[in-house]
């Protein structure tokens, strides 16, 4: 039987989550035998995942890399041997419920409008976790870097944030502009069509980058559901502080808007690298905070 749903997976040196992930995914209900098919593609993790899942598990087809593709490269990469109308792009520390996967294939066949679905997501201990927001304009990006979105009365002039910190906000069905991709679902047809990620982007913002080409090209909704929810541990492959994943995904941004916006590039730096300077004064008078201070002292040695 043809798969009706390929579940991908991109690993990176994280075999206990990957193996837990993975079986959460087999364990879905609601399917006949053969429609959900488990790909993982494996980074040149330094573990034996790629070992492991072959011998425990070897219904998952395998790909196993000889260089780190990055998550929008490895999940392009599955999407290609994927034979189901659907993906579900899952990373490996997050981990379905029993109906996940089934309630994210109806939705998506019951409602055509619809160009992605995603759950929402919480962490281990059960608090909920920002997993969406709206595309990053040039007014968005401000509000974010220089902390306007967190400004009691301001903060009322960006109803829809580049990134919803509000938790009661993914407390309801939404449709943002975009959606973390710790769990997401597409139609393989239309991930395809839009060229998947662009790979220029190692990690962090690629997402976002594929939902801007996604509403421009299809202008459908992006559906965040609450009919189920999703553990996701977070951060498991780079185990790095805060700081460090968002340098990658302000250096996202800015390809963002190489790729998209070039006549916009000169505001959007000056208000990112505004924002980080910002950053490096308030955590050089916070010693218990060296680590960050470190990671944004970085973003202006790149390319040096």
């Amino acid at each position: 039987m043809k798969p009706l749903v390929s579940v991908i997976m991109v690993s990176y040196n994280t075999r206990d989550y990957t193996v837990k992930a993975i079986k959460t995914a087999l364990a879905s209900r609601g399917f006949k035998p053969g429609e959900v098919e488990v790909i993982m593609i494996d980074n040149n993790s330094p573990d034996d995942s790629v070992a492991y899942t072959k011998k425990h598990l070897p219904q998952v087809k395998v790909i196993a890399n000889t260089d780190n593709k990055g998550f929008g490269g490895g999940n392009n990469q599955g999407a290609h041997i994927a034979q189901g109308t659907y993906l579900l792009l899952l990373n490996p520390d997050a981990f379905l419920e029993s109906d996940s996967l089934r309630i994210m294939v109806d939705i998506m066949a019951r409602h055509d409008d619809i160009v992605s679905v995603g759950p929402q997501l919480r962490y281990e201990g059960g608090a909920m976790q920002q997993s969406g927001g709206y595309l990053p304009t040039p007014l968005r990006v401000m509000a974010w870097m220089w902390w306007l979105d967190k400004l009691p009365l301001i903060k009322k002039l960006f109803p829809e944030p580049y990134h919803v910190f509000d938790l009661a906000w993914h407390k309801k069905d939404r449709y943002p502009e975009w959606l973390m991709g710790a769990c997401v679902m597409f139609r393989k047809s239309e991930f395809l069509t839009a060229g998947g990620f662009d790979d220029q982007i190692f990690m962090y913002a690629e997402e976002v980058e594929l939902y801007r080409r996604l509403k421009a090209s299809l202008g459908k909704k992006v559906h965040l559901t609450t009919k189920t929810k999703v553990v996701h541990v977070g951060s498991v492959s780079t185990k790095k502080a805060n700081a460090y994943r968002l340098m990658y995904e302000l250096q996202g941004i800015e390809y963002i808007y190489v790729k998209h916006y070039p006549n916009l590039l000169w505001f959007i730096k000056f208000v990112i690298n505004t924002g980080v300077i910002m950053r490096i004064i308030l955590f050089t008078l916070m010693p218990s905070r060296r680590d960050t201070l470190v990671e944004y002292k970085k973003f202006f040695k790149r390319g040096k």
